[in-house]
């Protein structure tokens, strides 16, 4: 018994002196790429105004200070040289047939000390589907594209974050705005601090992130915060169907117990 204690002790020893390890977060975004304006070439592919455009302009207040009741942004600025309409900009956080086309991917944040709780995810030449969707159009990179982050988190007092961005990025909390990047612009930094916006502490709330690249320079997407955003992967379909047929065995085994 006291061999086993000492040794039991040891463990507890050897789990306390181990340094904190830090595990990334990787979180699930849908990237919808745009054909370019200058180039139309692709099958099936129609081009979109807003991309590959040749205006430069940071706009403030561009979209609506609340989510529409779909959770996407909605335009309010009127026509300019960096945003046509309504319906074209309805266009980019939806899948549109013939107009974007749809592809997974993700973003990864890395603790900038292991224990710290604060995340960042570092993009400087941010090129998520080069040779994906309509491909790179002639050019170095595949730069006509959207990106739409959808996940969750507790509100802690104290937490912030801190986001730089080019072109458009919009981040909602609680569907209510609270980084105002838009336009076609170079990297631009905003912070925000959730103490400002009113939270209750404990209370779980979602964050949305909608970026946009429409042109031909650079694309820039770093965020650095101490939000400890929940998981929002989706299983595999492989995945779903072996838990289906888990809980059918365990349904089948309770009714003939």
């Amino acid at each position: 018994m006291k061999t086993a204690l000492l040794a039991h002790l040891g463990l507890a020893l050897l789990v306390t002196a181990t340094p904190a390890i830090s595990v990334p977060i990787t979180l699930d975004v849908t990237v919808r790429d745009f054909c370019s304006s200058a180039f139309t070439s692709a099958p099936g592919c129609s081009s979109h105004t807003d991309f590959d455009n040749d205006g430069i302009a940071s706009v403030s207040n561009a979209v609506a200070a609340t989510l529409g009741p779909d959770g996407k942004p909605v335009l309010q600025a009127a026509a300019s040289s960096v945003f046509s309409t309504a319906s074209n900009f309805d266009l980019w956080y939806r899948d549109a047939p013939g107009i974007n086309q749809t592809i997974a991917s993700s973003l990864t944040f890395h603790e900038t000390t292991p224990g710290s709780g604060v995340y960042q995810s570092l993009n400087s030449g941010y090129f998520p589907i080069n040779g994906l969707g309509w491909g790179n159009q002639g050019n170095a990179h595949n730069y006509h594209f959207t990106m739409e982050l959808r996940t969750s988190f507790t509100y802690q007092l104290g937490q912030i974050l801190s986001v730089t961005g080019d072109d458009d990025l919009w981040v909602f909390i609680n569907h209510q705005r609270v980084i105002d990047l838009g336009g076609i612009h170079p990297s631009l930094d905003q912070s925000v601090h959730l103490d400002a916006l009113g939270l209750t502490p404990g209370e779980r709330y979602p964050f949305h992130l909608f970026f946009a690249e429409r042109h031909r320079t650079a694309s820039n997407l770093n965020i650095l915060t101490s939000i400890p955003f929940e998981a929002n992967r989706v299983p595999e379909p492989g995945t779903l169907a072996l838990a289906g047929l888990a809980l059918a065995g365990l349904a089948f085994f309770r009714r003939h117990r």
